[in-house]
């Protein structure tokens, strides 16, 4: 979890592991702690919401899912049940039977599709050698926020890996010394924008597809740089930050030579998950503006700053995406019945605010 990632699922991750999700909040009876979700208000952007993910499917939660490019199927990462570390999957978009296509071994998290759609990407950890031998000591630095539940381990064994969208031939793409995850394809596959703390501090890289000619885009000492995506014309690329608050990020927005930054959200919250409209002209976004109970998603106009809440929930809904086509959103939601945190898919509606 994309989200500088949470144990609430990546949510501030991508998610992950690695980063999971366990938001400290009491449930209340019918699943909806702490006040009951607005669908009047969600209905001026998201109808036909449902829910793809389920408990009954043998996972504990689920989250940071992502649409092939024909948005027939989308690919997440789930805890399976007795686990607690995500390993990533892959589900018909209309629903169906969850298949695993990770390894089952270690912690994975961030998965994505190549645009040809034959091939995916997502990061894996199954190499650890402290898997197999506990009493090896690593440092491992990470995220977390003080005083809450939730953690995002920099487990510098964690790499990224390529295979076929089944899980097989599977093969390492980004790999070296350091925490390597995060990462997403370009719109034409050209690309691959990703996070790496390989020089000591977590930036933004871009790579050839193949995973060769790696080179650095931002260049930030001693504060978190992640969760990257290319925009549909590959010249720029959003991620969060915390530059000046440790732990409360700010989204931001580079060229992908690393010139023209921009800062996105100011707002002393924490700002993350961005992700492209297709038209390139708005991004959604993960808030806590109503709260750290009650993270939001949010539509923001790049160009004017105009923002729209599109989510209106009492507890947690973030990780926010769109089909390529834009007619669907799809985001990780703690509005299942159990107050666990799950997939859900809605048909999406630009409001007149964002784009006219």
């Amino acid at each position: 979890m994309r989200t500088r990632k949470s144990n609430w699922f990546c949510v501030i991750c991508c998610t992950a592991a690695v980063a999971g999700f366990t938001v400290p909040v009491a449930a209340q009876p019918g699943g909806s702690p702490g006040g009951s979700i607005d669908s009047t208000q969600e209905a001026n952007v998201l109808t036909n919401i449902r829910q793809l993910t389920r408990s009954d499917m043998g996972i504990e939660k689920a989250g940071e899912a992502y649409f092939s490019p024909d948005g027939k199927t989308v690919i997440y990462q789930a805890v399976p049940k007795g686990k607690d570390q995500y390993q990533i999957y892959t589900i018909a978009a209309e629903g169906g039977k969850p298949t695993m296509v990770s390894t089952g071994v270690g912690a994975c998290t961030c998965a994505y599709f190549h645009p040809n759609g034959k091939k995916i990407i997502f990061a894996s950890s199954h190499k650890d050698p402290r898997i197999k031998d506990p009493t090896i000591k690593t440092p491992v630095p990470g995220y977390k926020r003080e005083g809450r539940d939730y953690s995002w381990d920099f487990n510098p064994y964690m790499d990224v890996y390529q295979a076929n969208v089944d899980g097989t031939q599977l093969r390492p793409l980004i790999e070296g010394h350091g925490y390597d995850a995060e990462g997403a394809y370009s719109r034409d596959g050209k690309l691959i924008a990703f996070s790496s703390n390989r020089t000591g501090h977590m930036n933004i890289y871009i790579a050839n597809s193949d995973g060769s000619n790696v080179r650095q885009v931002t260049h930030v000492d001693n504060c978190y740089n992640g969760g990257p995506f290319l925009s549909p014309d590959g010249k720029k690329i959003i991620f969060r930050a915390d530059r000046e608050h440790k732990d409360y990020l700010q989204i931001f927005m580079i060229d992908i030579d690393g010139k023209n930054e921009v800062q996105l959200t100011n707002n002393g919250e924490v700002n993350w998950a961005p992700y492209w409209h297709p038209s390139g002209k708005a991004i959604l976004y993960t808030t806590s503006m109503h709260g750290h109970h009650n993270y939001e998603v949010y539509l923001m106009n790049i160009e004017t700053r105009a923002q729209f809440r599109v989510t209106h929930s009492p507890r947690f809904d973030g990780l926010p995406v769109f089909s390529n086509d834009g007619k669907k959103m799809m985001w990780t939601s703690q509005r299942s019945p159990e107050g666990t945190s799950h997939v859900f898919i809605a048909d999406f509606k630009m409001p007149k605010e964002i784009l006219k």
